[in-house]
This record gives C-alpha cells, structure tokens and sequence, in this order.
C-alpha cells in the first residue's frame, strides 16, 4: 500500500474518528459519525479533504519559502493572532505538533500525527480515543 493511502487510514480513523473499512471490491472506505459510508478521502494529497483535519483541530497553516508551515497548538485555534505570537515565543510545544512541508495537505496531515505523538490517549483536539 503507497504511503500516502496509510496516512490517509490514520487520519480517517485516528484524527476524525471515522471506521475504516475495505469492500470486497478492494475498495477502502470511511464510515462516517452519521453513519454514511463514502470512498476515503485522499486526506494527505487532497486539499479539500485536507481541510477537514484543519477544521477538527484548528490547525494553524502559514505559506513559508517553497512550502507551508502547520501547526496543531495546545488547545484547538487561538483567540487572536497575538496570542499565537505568544505560543511561538514561549517555544513550549510540548503538547503540539508542527510540520513543514512543500504540500499543504502533507504538511497538515504530517502535523496532525506529530501531535497524537504528544497525546498518546486522545486525538489532537483533546477527545478520547475510541
């Protein structure tokens, strides 16, 4: 199975919680809280889908030189962008997660799995993990 297709498993059911599942077809599939089912999503290449994983734990995503910073802070967003220069000089990302990357989607998905790392029982946004 190509890399990309593991993390976008590990971002369907570890960060958005949804079942993961393959068809007789060979298909794999994601199994939604509301109980749909669609073909998973290409969370790792697919900005779109990408954004999913941004909006579930506030991901903050800054274009840097050829390429794009993310980053999953302590708590999910931040009240003002002063707040967030704050949380950058205190330079404690203890409980963060941080990738640069030349893709946005990449780098979002690669921040999100560095913050699971710093929380080993609860997704990135704090919730437990089923």
């Amino acid at each position: 199975m190509k890399k990309s297709r593991e993390i976008d498993i590990f971002m369907a059911s570890k960060v958005l919680g949804h079942e993961v599942f393959h068809e007789e077809t060979g298909e794999i599939r994601e199994q939604l809280p509301s109980g749909q089912s669609r073909p998973l999503r290409a969370y790792s290449q697919d900005i779109a889908a990408a954004w999913e994983i941004v909006e579930k734990l506030g991901i903050t995503l800054l274009p840097v030189e050829d390429g794009w910073f993310a980053m999953v802070g302590e708590k999910r967003g931040w009240s003002s962008p002063a707040e967030f220069l704050r949380y950058l000089q205190r330079a404690d990302f203890v409980h963060s997660g941080a990738a640069l990357g030349d893709k946005a989607p990449m780098t979002i998905c690669m921040a999100a799995m560095k913050a699971l790392e710093h929380r080993p029982d609860a997704t990135p946004d704090g919730t437990a993990l089923s």
